[in-house]
């Protein structure tokens, strides 16, 4: 059959014919055209005169049954170039009251962030700070990354995290991460903050360091390491220790990481305890600081626990011991100064193949992002419209196929939660659990599994012959109250970080820089990790 179309026979058959037999032909014609047609021309030509003869037959079967393939570019574009309305920004009057009361709760939030944020900023302390830079002869966290990081704004994750926690607050939880530029590449960074226990490593600790590795691994960004650890809080170790999410996937990320070819180059400007010990020992480069940095599985008083033994930690596991003997750095730095030099002149070595600088000619914003903080809702009862005609019909239906097409979508997902996200809206708008590679929050956004204000509607579980009050459910509502807040979730890493309404173009903006620059990146046909021997 199939020469008999290939010879044109097709196209003399009578329209009467063509109606009996359409649905044995057309799939048959579709299979040969993609087995044996190698020309797209050919595939374009055969597909408009079976076209033609389909709506001399059947007119009311249109193109549409054919698959993506055999349609052009510009019929393509057809179909979808209509653009979408500009929408009006004038608030209409009887919605006036709205936006005031979202602009006085925006402030009241941004108040709330402005507060945090000062006192995450202080880290560990007056006295930390103290004893860190005095006795210890040390620079702050933030310092280093000034030294390190290029003269211009970088894109701290999650500085909310390990605040009022129920193991007490652990500020920014003990380290730094964000993601900076070197020598105009984009690298996120994990840098230990010393002032607050002294480095040591939470649960929390061990969950940011895990969600920069996470946003390095997605999208194959170089990771810096400033390592200055005492090694995990041992009353918690059972957070820390066995499980599949715990400390140990560090390491294995590590290598993972090694192994696609995304580099990793740590600095030991502290001490490198215990576990924390393996960080640098397995980057691809490592540099460690003269006097100040250390790695040890134990340290000296361990050691004089263990056999009696005095030790130093220079002798120990000091930077000339690692540098001359055990193999276990690549650069000696005799000042931080110089360990972060060194740091910039390895990032100028990689094979990367970074476009010129462009300027991007783009328009400004139609209103002012001030207006935002009037937009940002309090809750669903402080909502304005914004143009969403919703079906309640086979909602259920929608939503689980909104789930499955967020979840596979192979292309770059940026989620920015502006008011409440309960239930199933975190699936079906991806959320944390379907994997975006940013996702950030408002001061004002609320993230539950319900709205406490409709608490009361729902059935509460209890027994048959247990009757509940009215103070069973007031404690409900204040503790989801409570737990519901964009606060409570940053501390918990739920998200990447609080942003202000107002920068929220500058922010997606720079995520979507940074995740297009693993277009020029130069992949090596290696697929192992680097070994030190």
């Amino acid at each position: 059959m199939w020469n008999n179309i290939t010879s044109c026979s097709l196209w003399r058959l009578s329209p009467s014919f063509m109606s009996s037999r359409i649905q044995t032909l057309t799939p048959l014609f579709i299979r040969h055209c993609k087995d044996f047609c190698k020309n797209r021309q050919t595939i374009w030509t055969l597909r408009n005169s079976l076209c033609q003869v389909l709506k001399k037959t059947v007119p009311t079967l249109t193109c549409n049954m054919f698959p993506h393939c055999f349609v052009s570019n510009k019929a393509r574009y057809g179909q979808y170039k209509k653009t979408f309305p500009v929408l009006d920004g004038s608030i209409p009057s009887v919605c006036e009251h709205v936006f005031e009361e979202n602009l006085r709760n925006s402030e009241a939030c941004i108040q709330r962030y402005s507060e945090l944020l000062c006192k995450v900023s202080k880290g560990g302390g007056e006295s930390a700070i103290l004893r860190h830079t005095q006795r210890n002869k040390k620079l702050l966290v933030r310092e280093r990354l000034r030294m390190l990081l290029d003269d211009e704004t970088f894109l701290e994750l999650s500085p909310f995290a390990g605040f009022d926690l129920p193991y007490g607050d652990v500020p920014a939880a003990g380290c730094l991460t964000g993601i900076g530029k070197i020598c105009g590449v984009w690298c996120v960074f994990m840098a230990n903050d010393a002032t607050v226990k002294g480095g040591t490593i939470y649960p929390i600790s061990v969950k940011k360091q895990l969600r920069a590795q996470q946003i390095a691994i997605q999208n194959r960004l170089l990771s810096i390491y400033l390592v200055d650890s005492g090694g995990a809080f041992l009353p918690l170790q059972a957070e820390l220790f066995p499980d599949q999410s715990h400390g140990g996937r560090v390491f294995y990320n590590e290598a993972i990481m090694s192994a696609m070819k995304i580099p990793q180059v740590a600095v030991v400007c502290g001490s490198c305890t215990a576990g924390g010990a393996y960080v640098p020992t397995m980057a691809e480069e490592t540099v460690i600081v003269d006097k100040i940095g250390s790695m040890f599985l134990a340290g000296p008083p361990l050691v004089k626990a263990a056999t009696g033994e005095d030790i130093s930690p220079e002798d120990l596991g000091g930077a000339s011991m690692h540098s001359k003997v055990s193999g276990c750095v690549d650069h000696f730095a005799s000042s931080e100064k110089e360990a972060y030099e060194c740091v910039r002149n390895i990032i100028l070595t990689l094979n990367y193949e970074l476009p010129p600088e462009e300027t991007l000619e783009y328009d400004d914003p139609l209103y002012s992002a001030e207006e935002l903080l009037g937009l940002a809702p309090r809750g669903y009862s402080y909502t304005l419209h914004i143009k969403l005609a919703e079906d309640h019909t086979n909602r259920l239906k929608a939503q689980a196929s909104m789930m499955a097409a967020v979840a596979c979508a192979a292309v770059p997902k940026i989620t920015l939660v502006i008011g409440g996200c309960y239930g199933n809206e975190s699936y079906a708008m991806c959320g944390r659990s379907f994997d975006p590679n940013f996702l950030f929050l408002w001061p004002n956004a609320r993230v539950a599994l319900v709205d406490s204000r409709h608490i009361s509607t729902f059935p509460q579980a209890r027994d048959d012959d247990c009757t509940g009050d009215d103070s069973e459910l007031k404690h409900l509502k204040e503790k989801l109250d409570e737990e519901n807040s964009a606060f409570h979730s940053s501390a918990r890493l739920w998200d990447d970080g609080i942003i202000l309404p107002q920068n929220s173009r500058k922010v997606i903006a720079q995520c979507l820089t940074i995740m297009k620059q693993q277009k020029y990146q130069i992949a090596s046909l290696q697929h192992y990790p680097v070994i030190r021997l």
